[in-house]
């Protein structure tokens, strides 16, 4: 936080000077070390995406649609990545600022808004930048749907502010649950979608997979991207709603942390 922002902190501050601040606060936080430090936050997923493409390559595995390899991996690991990004950051959001909401007028509310904001400008950047890389230096086309895709990651965003503001509120409450997330996100590396589609599943891995709202991100996508590519597994309600229901949860449960927190200080 730069000195210019201090006094935003004060109860004659606006909702969205303390956002903005909030905002720059994190950024500087998360992103230490200058220019290097922006430039690390990206290459991670980039990273990421060419050592997945180099085990497609060693096991020679061609992907199911026709199209170059870096593409389709990178319409895989993207939204998994944005998830999971998304979720740590409004997990701990609360935890690393909790100094703030003593002794400033910020509120949890503002917290989880300004680390849902960053993470979408994070998300703009990384998803424009990598698929940049790709149609330059790989022959990547354009996609065929360009709405298509952008819905596709931003209900990748939504899950990950949904659940992970209900993970952040339920880590208040139990610190054994806010351990075992990172447990739960593990297997969903394996059962999204990333290596495959849902078009080469059998139809008993489809019923059981389709509870997955991440393996929808990324087969909508796909699809957003791909021309002709339709997908079994491609449905933008359920994701939705699967956010929504635990962002709306997280405010039930809040208010009950709260509730008990003031009548354990009243006995």
């Amino acid at each position: 936080m730069t000195p210019a922002d201090k006094h935003i902190f004060t109860p004659d501050a606006s909702l969205f000077q303390r956002i903005g601040a909030l905002i720059r606060r994190e950024r500087a936080t998360r992103f230490s070390g200058g220019a290097i430090g922006y430039l690390w936050a990206y290459l991670t997923p980039v990273a990421f995406i060419a050592l997945v493409v180099l085990s497609f390559h060693i096991l020679q595995r061609r992907p199911p649609i026709y199209v170059s390899i870096e593409l389709f991996v990178a319409t895989g690991i993207l939204p998994y990545v944005l998830v999971r990004q998304t979720l740590t950051a409004m997990a701990r959001t609360v935890i690393n600022n909790r100094h703030l909401l003593y002794f400033s007028p910020v509120t949890a509310t503002e917290l989880f808004l300004a680390t849902a904001l960053l993470e979408l400008l994070n998300l703009i950047v990384t998803v424009v930048l990598i698929f940049s890389l790709i149609m330059i230096f790989f022959d990547g086309g354009a996609p065929a749907n360009t709405l298509g895709v952008i819905n596709g990651f931003f209900l990748a965003w939504a899950i990950g502010v949904g659940f992970g503001r209900f993970v952040a509120v339920l880590g208040q409450w139990s610190d054994t649950f806010a351990r075992a997330v990172p447990l739960v996100l593990r297997p969903l590396f394996w059962i999204s979608g990333i290596f495959y589609t849902a078009t080469e599943l059998p139809s008993s891995a489809i019923e059981v997979l389709w509870y997955n709202p991440l393996f929808h991100v990324i087969e909508l996508v796909r699809e957003g991207f791909f021309l002709g590519y339709e997908s079994q597994i491609s449905s933008a309600w359920y994701p939705a709603s699967f956010a929504l229901v635990f962002y709306l949860f997280s405010l039930v449960l809040e208010r009950y942390v709260v509730d008990t927190r003031r009548a354990r200080h009243r006995i």
